[in-house]
């Protein structure tokens, strides 16, 4: 299959499996659990059945259509292989979360709090094998205002945040491990680093490139 068809053929099958378990699902199902893996928001099956696969969507078409209406479109065009890359991993993370939700509504033998901290991880590892190669642009990415007035800071900053996005990822998945209490510091905190690391750095990088 040409890879370009990936993401759709996800997103249908998605939506698929929405409508082919909505009748089965109770009138209340689990849409939202922190970061100990308990419960903590419900919806009723309509919309919640179709949270996931709506959100999925609207994601695929920001990135797929991102060239028509973004200020750096000649730098949008220049990555679409990368941008493609990174709907598929958003679109793929999406359906595993659609069938845990769901399946968890349905009364399928499955453990969110179990699964939460690999799917995170993996999602974080994945994305940050691919935030190098994101160009500047004004919507994916670490956009702050130096990386956005600076095509050397925008470069720099993502080379680093690729290696934050990795090293985060990998101590998420490992937090599965750890005791249920301490999972959420362990993995909240590594992903709140990956975060803040990178836009520190912007700024400072920022700065040195301003004093030259």
């Amino acid at each position: 299959m040409n890879r370009r068809w990936l993401a759709p053929v996800l997103l249908v099958a998605m939506w698929v499996f929405a409508l082919a378990v909505f009748h089965r699902l109770p009138a209340e199902i689990p849409t939202h659990w922190n970061l100990s893996g308990e419960v903590d928001g419900w919806s009723p099956r309509f919309p919640g059945a179709f949270i996931a696969p709506a959100v999925a969507t609207v994601l695929w078409l920001l990135i797929r259509f991102q060239a028509r209406f973004d200020p750096r479109r000649e730098e949008v065009e220049r990555s679409t292989r990368t941008r493609s890359l990174l709907a598929e991993i958003l679109v793929a993370f999406m359906a595993v979360l659609e069938v845990l939700t769901l399946g968890i509504a349905l009364g399928w033998p499955l453990d969110m709090g179990e699964a939460l901290w690999p799917l995170l991880g993996l999602l974080l590892v994945a994305m940050g094998n691919y935030l190098p190669r994101v160009r500047p642009n004004w919507f994916i990415g670490v956009r702050t205002p130096w990386t956005l007035a600076n095509d050397a800071v925008w470069r720099e900053t993502h080379r680093l945040a690729g290696w934050t996005f990795v090293a985060a990822g990998l101590l998420t998945a490992a937090a599965m491990f750890l005791p249920v209490r301490i999972r959420p510091f362990v993995g909240g905190g590594a992903v709140l680093l990956a975060a803040v690391v990178p836009v520190a750095y912007s700024f400072l990088r920022w700065r040195r490139e301003e004093r030259r």
